[in-house]
C-alpha cells in the first residue's frame, strides 16, 4: 500500500497524477480572473468572502491532470532545487529557516540519485533497482540495504522502515494512482514567472495542508516551484521549492552506481523498529 506523506488525501503532492488532462488557462484568462466583476464585488459586499472549502475550480484540478498526465511521459529526467524549509529548534517553539540544494536523476522506474546538500550536510542516495545506499561523505560513512524492484516501492520501504523521507519525494508517485479526492479547495491564482518562465500559479488545500504549485506554460507542465504550509502544527512551518528540469538527461547506470571511497566505512543503517525498542 502507497505511503500517505505529502499527498491530497493526508497532505499535498499527490496531486496530480495519470489522469488526461486539460490545458493551462491563457494570458488573457489569468489577467481576467485577477480582475472582480461587480456582482463578484456585490455577492461579497452581501456574504462575505468565501471560505476555502467552498471553493474548488476545475481549471485547478484539470492542470494537475495536465501535469501528471505530462509527468507520465518522462522516462528519465533530473531536477535542480534550491528550497527554504521552516521548522522549530528542537525542544522550542522557534522558528527557524533552513535552506538546502537538491538534485534529482532518476530513471523510471527502476533508478534514482538523490543528493541533498547545505552548509551543515551532505546526504547522497544511490538506488540501482537492487539496493539503496545512504552516503555521508563529509564524515566517510555509508550504509547499504537491500530494496525492492521499483523506484515507488523502495521509496515506501524506506519512509516506513528507516525514517527516511525524501524531499520531493512525491515526483515518484505523480505518474502513479490518479487520485485528487483529497483535495478540498482549488484555485487559479493567475500568471506568474518563475526564474523568467512563464507559469500559472495554483493554491490547494487538503486535510491538514495548503500548497502551491507554479505550472509552466507550453508543451512541458513542470511544475517549478513549491510551496507547503502545515496547518496541523501551531507554528505553521512551510517548505518553499525552486525546481530546474532537464526532462531528457543522458543518464547511465553510473549515474546510480555508488562506489565507495579509500577511506570510507561501511555501517548499519539503524531500522525504525529497533530505535522504538530502545
Amino acid at each position: 500500500m502507497p505511503v500517505s506523506r505529502f499527498r491530497p488525501t493526508a497532505g499535498a503532492f499527490t496531486l496530480a497524477l495519470l489522469l488526461a488532462g486539460a490545458a493551462t488557462p491563457t494570458l488573457a484568462q489569468a489577467a481576467a480572473d485577477q480582475t472582480p466583476s461587480a456582482a463578484d464585488a456585490a455577492t461579497t459586499a452581501a456574504t462575505g468572502p468565501r471560505t476555502a472549502t467552498q471553493t474548488l475550480d476545475p481549471v485547478a484540478i484539470q492542470a494537475l491532470k495536465g501535469m501528471g498526465n505530462y509527468l507520465k511521459t518522462l522516462q528519465s529526467f533530473e531536477i535542480q532545487s534550491k528550497a527554504t524549509m521552516e521548522s522549530t529548534l528542537q525542544d522550542t517553539d522557534i522558528a527557524v529557516h533552513l535552506g538546502y540544494e537538491a538534485t534529482y536523476k532518476v530513471m523510471r522506474p527502476t533508478a534514482f540519485f538523490v543528493q541533498l546538500k547545505s552548509d551543515r550536510a551532505i546526504r547522497e542516495y544511490y538506488y540501482d533497482g537492487k539496493s539503496l545506499t545512504v552516503n555521508v561523505p563529509r564524515q566517510n560513512y555509508y550504509a547499504k540495504v537491500p530494496a525492492p524492484a521499483t523506484i515507488r516501492q523502495t521509496v515506501d520501504k524506506i519512509y516506513l522502515d528507516y525514517g527516511i523521507d525524501l524531499p520531493l519525494a512525491d515526483l515518484f508517485y505523480w505518474s502513479e494512482n490518479p487520485v485528487t479526492d483529497g483535495i478540498t479547495s482549488a484555485v487559479r491564482v493567475g500568471f506568474a514567472r518563475v526564474n523568467g518562465q512563464e507559469t500559472d500559479q495554483f493554491a490547494y488545500r487538503g486535510e491538514d495542508l495548503d500548497w502551491q504549485l507554479w505550472i509552466a506554460r507550453g508543451k512541458k507542465p513542470v511544475p517549478l516551484k513549491v510551496v507547503i504550509i502545515d496547518r496541523s502544527n501551531p507554528i505553521r512551518p512551510s517548505y518553499v521549492a525552486e525546481l530546474t528540469w532537464n526532462t531528457a538527461p543522458a543518464l547511465t547506470a553510473r549515474d546510480f552506481a555508488f562506489v565507495p571511497g579509500k577511506n570510507a566505512t561501511a555501517i548499519q543503517l539503524a531500522a525504525l523498529s529497533s530505535l522504538e525498542g530502545n
